[in-house]
């Protein structure tokens, strides 16, 4: 009898994405991907209070959603990350979901989600068995690392810091040096405790994976017909964000090649992310996952039924 299949929902500070698989013989296979843009961080004022079209919208695409995963038979588990976690509505936004959209939201927390993408990049990156990985996720509203060895991290970190919240706070067009420049201290605070805990692990191999270092190597590498396992040199990243730095406004941001639209306004953020990162950690290169957070909670979410008690380490240090 073949494994029903899994939904996992991943309502992001950009998007919420939809991934519909099956599990077989341990390997995953992908029915169905998708994604829409509800820029919900956008959507965040300044007393962290949700617009309510926007919860309208984003309620609308879990309905949408739902009634895919229905079609396709699978369980459907749908998590919420950066946003939700900070909105002070977000029990609105839950509520809503659940009477208007049938969909149970489980709010995870940053380390969590970085447990659940550590696992979901193990799975993708077969090859790296047996090494001392960090995975770093810097999605809109936060970066999530995570470090280990094995199929589970000893090791989780989350700071409030991501893209797009280092775009709104600093990086308001035009963009200029001394912006970039009080950025950059706010991300090395941020990450202060995180890199920390880190370098006290020690690692082999540095996995990025988000929209944004899928963004920014497609700067790179324009008419590549996949990312995945592609490497970003510390060198290279230096030159995407600075020519990113240089493009003042988002109107030349889009016209650089290869530059998705929808990032226009906030890939330079995550570049520096990833750009500071880089060099508190002394890190050479980065290796591009697409499997992430989505992947993860598939996995995770199989192993639920194939084992009982809790899933994860109950005893994991974070930080």
């Amino acid at each position: 009898m073949r494994e029903r299949p899994i939904a996992a929902i991943d309502i992001g500070s950009n998007s919420i994405h939809l991934t519909v698989a099956r599990v077989v013989d341990g390997r995953i296979e992908t029915m169905l991907v998708l994604k829409d843009a509800a820029r919900l961080a956008a959507q965040l004022d300044r007393e962290r209070t949700l617009a309510d079209d926007a919860i309208d919208r984003a309620v609308a695409t879990l309905g949408r959603f739902r009634d895919l995963a229905s079609i396709h038979g699978a369980e459907l588990r749908a998590t919420a990350t950066a946003t939700v976690r900070a909105a002070r509505n977000r029990d609105v936004f839950l509520e809503r979901a659940a009477r208007v959209a049938g969909v149970q939201v489980e709010v995870i927390s940053g380390n969590t989600e970085a447990r659940l993408t550590y696992l979901g990049v193990r799975h993708g990156l077969p090859r790296l068995e047996g090494r001392a990985v960090l995975t770093v996720d810097v999605g809109g509203g936060s970066t999530d690392l995570a470090r280990g060895t094995r199929a589970m991290p000893d090791i989780t970190a989350s700071a409030a810091v991501g893209s797009l919240a280092i775009a709104h706070r600093y990086l308001e067009d035009p963009v200029t040096r001394p912006k970039v420049k009080k950025a950059r201290q706010a991300i090395e605070e941020a990450l202060a405790a995180p890199v920390k805990a880190i370098r006290a692990g020690g690692f082999t191999d540095a996995v990025a994976t988000s929209g944004s270092i899928q963004r920014l190597a497609r700067l790179l590498e324009p008419d590549a017909r996949s990312l995945h396992g592609r490497q970003v040199t510390v060198q290279q990243l230096d030159e995407i964000t600075r020519g990113l730095a240089l493009a003042r406004t988002g109107t030349e941001r889009r016209r650089l090649p290869g530059m998705d639209p929808e990032r226009a306004d906030s890939l330079l953020g995550g570049a520096l992310v990833f750009q500071v990162l880089g060099r508190l950690l002394g890190i050479e290169a980065w290796t591009v996952s697409v499997t992430a957070l989505r992947t993860g909670v598939v996995m995770d979410t199989w192993r639920r039924r194939h084992t009982s008690g809790p899933p994860g380490n109950p005893g994991l240090p974070t930080f």
